[in-house]
């Protein structure tokens, strides 16, 4: 197993001791890349309509279109379950741990000498939130700007980078947790261990529910400003990361049990199943629940409510795409098609870039904040963000990509 250049995700048919001389079939996740780039889209139409006043005037479309960050939840799905799975593999077939140090070297590699470009253009040129003082930018550059107990730092220079400091959080934390699964599941048989983790992550998703419950009466009682700024932290979104990797712990299960695979692949074979259970979950949450729209937030029990059902909800678009057959209805095809892999693959940049094209369709119209036209801005932040990403990951991203992955192999 393994991943490549572009994120695609490969797996090698696994075996306890295998043989350096036979090559193992391997297959990627075909529209794995494709669901990566509609989260991105998802993440683009929202902070368009949010800027152009839709999603607050629109009392039809205004429920859905906030509710469409829902994309984020699904990046910290599949890092859950992209990541997590060479440590589940290497345990289920007794093999070499994947080590820390290169793990977040890699992960270094791939977040910010694109982030950096990303800041050091749009700040001078006004295309982002303000950030203040020496500190303020020093934070902001190391991606650990919301961890400050200044709020009005958690979303200064790039807004949406918020998500990139949790994910970050969630890269440090993987192989002590990692480490945590293995220990549970010793001297044990396969399918024991591979259950002891799935219980692990289910540990994982309710330790986040008992760390945000402890913040928001740190916030209720007015013990400092940790309780507010606390919700865009690592923590807060473990149970995200942990429904990925529960889908990583099967995923590997069946690739070493073919009688577990079997199961799987008859349960997901019906996509249509579990994307209208998707769709289902997503209207009843954006109709029947009084959520908030924009930054503002709902009941902290509502807010629980709303973040368990995004959770559902890519756990039902992910299962088809892992576990079902191949490219076997039209919707996976048509993830799997070439726009939409490239657009996977350039997600990253699209989901950097695409505020900074908000700002300046507001600045070429001369449109103040919650006002002009919802198409126009989404044009310019869609085919903007769309070509500003195709060129960082072209003269950016994917060099240094191949360098890290140059450096490491000297290394060993």
């Amino acid at each position: 197993y393994c991943f490549d250049d572009h994120g695609r995700h490969f797996m090698n048919n696994p075996s306890p001791s295998p043989s350096p001389q036979t090559s193992s079939p391997r297959r990627w996740f075909e529209g794995l890349n494709g669901l990566r780039a509609i989260a991105a889209l998802l993440i683009v139409v929202d902070h368009s309509a949010e800027s152009s006043g839709l999603t607050f005037h629109s009392d039809f479309w205004g429920p859905y279109l906030a509710r469409l960050d829902i994309g984020v939840s699904i990046f910290f799905a599949l890092s859950g379950l992209l990541l997590f799975y060479p440590f589940v593999m290497a345990q289920l077939t007794h093999g070499n741990t994947p080590a820390a140090a290169p793990f977040w070297f890699r992960r270094f590699v791939r977040i910010y000498p694109g982030y950096w470009i990303a800041l050091l253009i749009v700040l001078p040129l006004g295309l982002s939130d303000p950030v203040r003082g020496t500190v303020g930018h020093l934070m902001t550059f190391g991606l650990v700007h919301t961890y400050s107990r200044d709020p009005g730092r958690v979303f200064s220079g790039i807004t949406q980078s918020w998500s990139l400091v949790t994910e970050i959080g969630f890269y440090l934390a993987l192989p002590f947790l990692a480490w945590v699964g293995r220990r549970l599941g010793k001297k044990h048989s396969l399918d024991q261990q591979a259950v002891r983790l799935l219980l692990w992550c289910s540990m994982l998703a309710f330790s986040s529910l008992i760390f945000r419950v402890v913040m928001f009466k740190v916030s209720k009682f007015g013990i400092g400003t940790w309780g507010s700024i606390s919700v865009a932290w690592t923590p807060s979104y473990l149970d995200l990361f942990a429904a990925g990797m529960g889908l990583s712990v099967l995923s590997a299960w069946s690739a070493v049990n073919p009688s577990v695979g079997e199961r799987l692949s008859q349960i997901a074979q019906r996509t249509w199943i579990w994307w209208s259970l998707a769709a289902l979950l997503f209207w009843a949450m954006c109709s029947q629940l009084p959520l908030a729209k924009g930054l503002f937030r709902a009941s902290f029990e509502l807010e629980v409510l709303r973040q368990s059902i995004y959770g559902l909800i890519g756990i039902c678009l992910i299962v088809p795409i892992v576990f079902a057959r191949p490219r076997s209805t039209p919707f996976l095809r048509f993830l799997d098609s070439r726009v939409m892999d490239y657009l996977g693959i350039v997600s990253y940049g699209i989901y950097l870039w695409h505020k900074a094209f908000i700002y300046v369709a507001h600045n070429v119209f001369d449109w103040p904040e919650l006002t002009g036209n919802f198409w126009v801005i989404l044009a310019f932040s869609t085919f903007g963000s769309i070509a500003a990403a195709g060129l960082s990951h072209r003269l950016v991203e994917d060099p240094l990509t191949k360098m890290g992955k140059r450096f490491l192999q000297r290394s060993r």
